[in-house]
This record gives C-alpha cells, structure tokens and sequence, in this order.
C-alpha cells in the first residue's frame, strides 16, 4: 500500500534554492545562466557543499492558485489557502508547518484522485528549472514536496555536468575574441562571484581571450582564475 511519510533523510544535503527570471527571457540562454551558474559556484567552493545535492520542483496548482494537494491534506491541518501556506514558508521556514502535520503514514489510496495524481507533477512554470537540472544528471527519487507534492531532484555533487565536465583556466585581456562557441563563464571569487554567457575560443591549457567588457563584468584581471563550460 503506497503512503506518504515525513522524513527528514534529507537534512544533510545541499539545497538548491528556486531562482525567478524575467517573462520574456524564459527558454533564453539567461534560465541556464540563473541555475547553472549556482552549480559552477559549487564546483569552485566544493568544501562548502556535501556530497549530494537537491532541489525541489514546485508542484502543480491551477490558475486561481489551488493545489489539489494541499487541499486534500495540509489545508486540514492549517485551514490556510495554498498560496497564503507558501508565502509563510517563504518568511518563516517549511519547518514552521512541517511540525504541525501529522507524523503517521498517509495512504495514498485514501487521497481524492486529483490529488493523487499531483504527486510528482510539476508545474507549468517549474518545468524549465526541471529540463534544465534533468541535463544536469539531476534524477526524481521517492521524495515529494510536503505541501503541494511537488518532485524531489537529487544528484551526486561530484556528477553534476556543470561541475565535472567544467575547466578552469586564467583570464588574459584581449582586443578581439574569435569567437567559436558559447560558454558559461565564472569567477572563482566567494564574496563577489558573478558568471555570464558569451561567446569565446577556447584551447585547454591556454590562457581564455576576455574583452575588457568581458573582464571588467567578471571583476578579473590578467592571470585571474576562471572557470568555464561549453553550452
């Protein structure tokens, strides 16, 4: 009999928390450059992060803002609208209304079908996110969101894509860039980190041709440590 219980195995994995992208820039290089950029941050600081990361694709609600999920099991607890729950979450923390929820098994045969059937389905507006980190090397597993039923991604730190097939080379000021692919382009700084996209040529081994728009974007100089992916 399938059921629903809360856990807490996922405590000691990184979180990678939802980005927000202008409309008019979804499906654009720009959705890659908000969620891979997190990941070349990690791939520079690894011994900040564990060993494996999440994320959690926000769950399927209707257009007025309902989730069949919350409605038939966490509005019971809390008597609050789906949307009002996730703005708490968002102030306080998941923690807050975790507590309060019933700690035995829930069956999942014992939930209205419409709710049932938004266990792991995602979003509208969560599916790029999803596309994106699934080419990452990220995989669903037996875990949903709490409050909407939303998927669980999960991968191993060390096999995420933009982690493990990423380069690290320095940074030499140019006046022309023959430009021969699309990358994405970090610093390796902690405290001013910043990343872009853009067009280079690159030769493993050899210093990476930036313009002095391009240095001055990612804080760098000649000889700066860099880190980039091919797109």
């Amino acid at each position: 009999m399938p059921a629903l219980s809360l856990c807490h195995d996922l405590s000691g994995h990184t979180l990678l928390r939802g980005f927000h992208i202008d409309a008019a820039l979804v499906r654009t290089p720009f959705s890659e450059l908000l969620s891979r950029a997190r990941l070349q941050f990690i791939a520079a600081h690894p011994a900040r992060f564990s060993e494996a990361v999440i994320t959690e694709i926000v769950g399927y609600s209707d257009d007025q803002g309902q989730s069949p999920f919350w409605d038939a099991l966490g509005k019971h607890f809390f008597d609050l609208p789906y949307v009002e729950a996730e703005r708490l979450c968002g102030l306080e923390s998941r923690t807050f209304l975790a507590e309060l929820m019933p700690q035995y098994p829930i069956y999942v045969p014992m939930l209205p079908e419409a709710a049932q059937a938004c266990i792991g389905r995602i979003h509208p507006d969560g599916q790029e996110a999803f596309d994106i980190l699934e080419r990452e090397g990220f995989e669903t597993n037996s875990y949903i969101d709490l409050f909407d039923g939303g998927p669980t991604l999960y991968a191993r730190t060390a096999n995420i894509r933009s982690i493990a097939h990423s380069h690290t080379g320095t940074a030499q000021p140019v006046e022309t860039i023959d430009a021969r692919g699309s990358y994405l382009v970090s610093n390796e700084s902690l405290k001013d980190y910043r990343a872009l996209i853009t067009e280079l040529d690159y030769t493993a081994g050899q210093p990476v041709g930036l313009s002095a728009d391009l240095c001055a974007a990612l804080n760098v100089t000649d000889g700066s440590p860099i880190r980039l992916i091919a797109l």
